[in-house]
């Protein structure tokens, strides 16, 4: 559902724990699961470090060891072959439980924490579970656009309503360890003042943690590209090595979108094919659009390029999520997208293609 993938930024939270002895016993309803490895891990600098590992023999797995630190960790596999399970839980000392249904769904419970955790999973169960049910009931009826569009604006309530359930765990759970993760990872589909107003909530501990200080940080500079801002200017290596300025296109055109996006964002490549019919359609006096790759392989990039046949200005310092340009405007999830008018004001911020036509529509009448 997330236009992120993620991130990309999921970030480990340390807390003191009293009790530093646990025990993971674990159940699984798939018989197919037996012989499988099941694994323990945790996210360091954007990198998975394996904890511990164990084999799933009768439909059973368990774990034993210290940790004198709670903190975020994951439960991993792979089922069916090369598609991988991973559900988030607490790693503390205490007697955890952990099963898995025959959907892939964990339920992890047996410590405080934990038990808070799987609240909100549950939530989160259940809205995914409708989400997923009303993409099946219409997938193979969308044969109009009106009928497209339908489909596009109820997706787009579903956002929403997601973004609503992370805020509201993340607002009342505000300084527990799980409250603090859920909320680094979603903040990006919060307004401005909605995380100002979670992050008001924190004490002087939460807020030492270094992600949490990164997005205070960001907040800075989200307020100087918000909307109604004139635009902050980025000049990277376009795909041929020259460089190209973003103030090199405003105000040569009605409108420039800048495009932050990465050819191993799934979200970003299936938007893709509506972004370029949307281009093949305005482009010219009315629109270009500025494409910020947040690649940090050339290969890779050039490779995406190439094969979607990309038309519009790219550029990349290829760093990835250190990229200058995505620094300049706070961009935490991809793809995100900032279009400019022919005066440099920033007029909105990852808006529908819709809600984009709708602008570039009120120019032409003007004409």
């Amino acid at each position: 559902m997330k236009k992120l993938v993620l991130l990309l930024f999921t970030v480990l939270c340390v807390y003191s724990c009293k009790n530093s002895t646990f025990t993971i016993n674990g159940s699984v309803d798939r018989k197919e699961l037996d012989g499988k490895t099941i694994f323990i891990k945790e996210r360091i600098k954007r990198e998975w470090k394996t904890i511990d590992s164990a084999k799933i023999e009768n439909q059973k797995f368990s774990f034993k060891g210290t940790s004198d630190t709670a903190k975020i960790a994951f439960i991993v596999y792979e089922f069916p072959e090369h598609k991988r399970v991973r559900q988030a839980f607490v790693l503390e000392g205490g007697k955890i439980t952990v099963s898995v249904d025959t959907a892939n769904f964990m339920t992890i419970k047996g410590t405080s924490q934990n038990d808070l955790f799987q609240s909100y999973q549950d939530t989160k169960n259940a809205f995914n579970t409708k989400v997923e049910s009303y993409y099946k009931s219409q997938k193979d009826i969308l044969k109009t656009p009106e009928q497209k569009v339908i489909f596009d604006l109820e997706m787009e309530k579903f956002n929403k309503e997601e973004v609503s359930i992370d805020r509201k765990f993340a607002t009342e759970h505000v300084n527990t360890l799980v409250g603090t993760h859920v909320f680094m990872n979603s903040f990006y589909g919060y307004s401005l003042s909605e995380k100002e107003t979670v992050i008001g909530l924190m004490n002087a501990d939460t807020k030492k943690v270094k992600r949490i200080q990164e997005i205070i940080s960001d907040l800075d500079v989200e307020k100087k590209v918000a909307v109604g801002q004139n635009y902050s200017n980025i000049k990277l290596p376009s795909i041929t090595g020259n460089e190209l300025a973003l103030s090199d296109l405003v105000g040569k055109t009605d409108f420039v979108l800048v495009d932050f996006w990465a050819s191993w964002c799934g979200p970003c490549m299936e938007f893709l094919p509506e972004l370029q019919a949307f281009y093949t359609k305005h482009k010219g006096t009315q629109f270009e659009i500025y494409g910020v790759s947040l690649d940090d392989s050339k290969e890779a990039w050039i490779d995406a390029v190439r094969s979607h046949k990309i038309e519009w200005k790219l550029v990349s310092d290829l760093q990835g999520w250190k990229c200058k340009g995505s620094r300049a405007y706070a961009v935490n999830s991809i793809p995100s997208t900032f279009l400019i008018d022919k005066k440099g004001k920033i007029v909105g911020k990852n808006l529908s293609l819709s809600e984009m036509g709708k602008y570039l529509d009120k120019k032409e009448d003007k004409k």
